[in-house]
């Protein structure tokens, strides 16, 4: 038990300090990271909610259009935990003074992201495993890392840009919407016999891959140029 706890808490919190060691120069104060972290793993609460409150499709094999997996992927997955991670990163962190750089964004992002992400961490590994633990390790947590930075690199520009700061923050978060509803989705689909019939799972594998390929490429972009930004 305790191996499997160490399992789920441990990519989280690992992601959290790699990123926060990227922040060379004013270090945010450990308490509102603290914070962050505990605010994420509340966010979890609405997200819950809104997802028990809606109908699975994924409990009727076949009888779900494609349209209907996508509306639960990016609207009742993707849509509830994005919005409860940004609703925590907006109303805690953005207002703080210490929120008083770019990457800053980023950095709260992540710790409310990696806190969501330990707690469904924690479910998905309790119920299945070792090796659900291990494939979310590699797949699921480096995921939900990038979603996080994604929104945060943003949040982080509207903080500094009043002009366009709602386009902003609305802007990452539908494109952390974007990405974790793509990726959701085409897993969702594996479980569809109707989809499978015409798309084979291993080209759904690759959707799934894809999207969280190209969600981590962006992330790391966005914190090079948030951290050169922090340089200047």
């Amino acid at each position: 038990m305790v191996l499997l706890l160490a399992l789920a808490i441990a990519p989280g919190v690992a992601i959290c300090l790699l990123v926060y060691s990227r922040r060379k120069y004013e270090k945010e104060p450990s308490r509102y990271l603290g914070i962050s972290f505990v605010l994420g793993m509340l966010a979890t609460v609405p997200a819950f909610l809104v997802q028990s409150l809606t109908k699975d499709v994924r409990e009727a094999r076949v009888h779900h259009s494609i349209w209907e997996y996508a509306w639960y992927a990016y609207v009742v997955v993707a849509l509830s935990e994005e919005g409860s991670k940004y609703l925590m990163l907006r109303l805690y962190a953005y207002p703080r003074k210490a929120f008083n750089e770019p990457f800053d964004g980023i950095v709260y992002s992540i710790m409310v992201g990696m806190g969501f992400a330990t707690v469904e961490n924690i479910e998905y590994v309790r119920q299945f495993g070792y090796e659900t633990g291990l494939v979310r390790f590699f797949l699921a947590i480096p995921a939900h890392a990038a979603f996080a930075v994604l929104m945060g690199y943003y949040v982080g520009l509207a903080k500094f840009n009043p002009g366009r700061s709602v386009w902003l923050m609305w802007k990452g978060l539908l494109i952390a919407v974007l990405f974790h509803g793509s990726f959701d989705f085409f897993l969702f689909l594996q479980q569809n016999e109707t989809a499978t019939r015409y798309v084979s799972t291993g080209l759904l594998s690759f959707g799934a891959f894809a999207s969280f390929y190209i969600a981590v490429r962006l992330a790391m972009r966005s914190i090079r140029m948030h951290a050169r930004l922090t340089q200047e």
